[in-house]
């Protein structure tokens, strides 16, 4: 789906761009942040790389779990088997940096000599610096926040989920879909206006020029506008809003980041105008960085060299 642009009443219409959500592939899933209540297996990504691992047993005391980071079913005889607490087991791993896959945990239950599928997480790849985690206790808020990991940086978005409750709330659905994973940014604004644009499109180096820009369904239904006129947000450098067609309701999972003061994208009555639900509270400056790595001026689609957003996810 792609844009018009009322430019002569500096009313640009940010298209929104649909998502298709990834998930993990198990018996019971979770988000890095979220506990999924049917499954045992929970993870928490936290700083440079690590994740912690925790595992609620729900057996006989008798069952003993073994945690692996491939799909590969152990042996009875495995080592892993060996932590007999079937109350709580906690494992810290390190993973490998990745900018092209999830990490899948997937716990086995031992039972007597009978090995099977218990439970399993899907993680980032690559999670952001214990420098982004500081920022956000320093912030010392208890709003959502989410670790965005750009191919110009890392940044940590603070979600307005008080004023702003329906967007936050849609924005965060998706990121804990793993859906904003390996996607790339479209559309660049370096003008008056200053934005980056992304959060729908994939890039596929078999297709040819534009071509490889593949738009994705969205998962979610389109959600009402939040007006910056009802929120009193107002789209300022370093704050992310919702884009949307000219319908004020048809924001899905596409959003911008405004990378200046763009007071034209503010509402003037509650059915125009986009929604701004959060702000960047360390890391702004990346995305001043990601938009002056493309080249040219004024509007720039689709670019030849994509830019990336390789990981979101909830930190808090």
């Amino acid at each position: 789906m792609y844009p018009y642009f009322l430019c002569a009443a500096l009313a640009v219409c940010l298209s929104a761009c649909g998502g298709g959500g990834t998930g993990s592939s198990s018996d019971n899933t979770s988000s890095p942040a979220a506990t999924a209540a049917a499954a045992a297996l929970t993870a928490q990504a936290t700083a440079d790389n690590k994740i912690r691992l925790t595992l609620s047993g729900t057996g006989s005391t008798a069952s003993r779990y073994c945690i692996r980071q491939d799909a590969v079913e152990p042996l009875a005889s495995d080592a892993c088997f060996a932590d007999s607490d079937s109350t709580l087991l906690v494992q810290e791993k390190t993973i490998t940096p990745s900018n092209t896959q999830r990490v899948t945990f997937t716990t086995w239950r031992l039972s007597g000599n009978t090995v099977s599928r218990h439970a399993s997480v899907s993680t980032p790849g690559k999670t952001c610096s214990a420098a982004a985690y500081a920022a956000l206790t320093a912030a010392n808020t208890t709003l959502p926040a989410v670790c965005i990991i750009t191919s110009s940086g890392e940044s940590v978005l603070l979600l307005d989920s008080v004023k702003a409750p329906i967007t936050a709330a849609n924005f965060l659905r998706y990121v804990n879909q793993g859906f904003y994973d390996q996607t790339v940014f479209h559309r660049f604004w370096k003008d008056s206006l200053n934005f980056v644009q992304g959060g729908g499109f994939t890039y596929d180096v078999n297709r040819v020029g534009a071509n490889r820009y593949v738009e994705k369904a969205s998962t979610l239904t389109a959600i009402v506008l939040e007006s910056t006129a009802a929120s009193g947000l107002s789209n300022t450098a370093g704050t992310i809003a919702m884009a949307r067609t000219n319908d004020p309701d048809s924001a899905t999972a596409g959003f911008f980041v405004n990378t200046s003061d763009n007071d034209g994208f503010n509402s003037k009555t509650a059915r125009d105008g986009y929604a701004v639900f959060g702000r960047f509270i360390y890391g702004a400056q990346s995305w001043t960085d990601l938009l002056n790595s493309v080249s040219g001026s004024g509007l720039i689609t689709n670019p030849s060299t994509p830019v990336d957003l390789q990981w979101a996810y909830q930190i808090q």
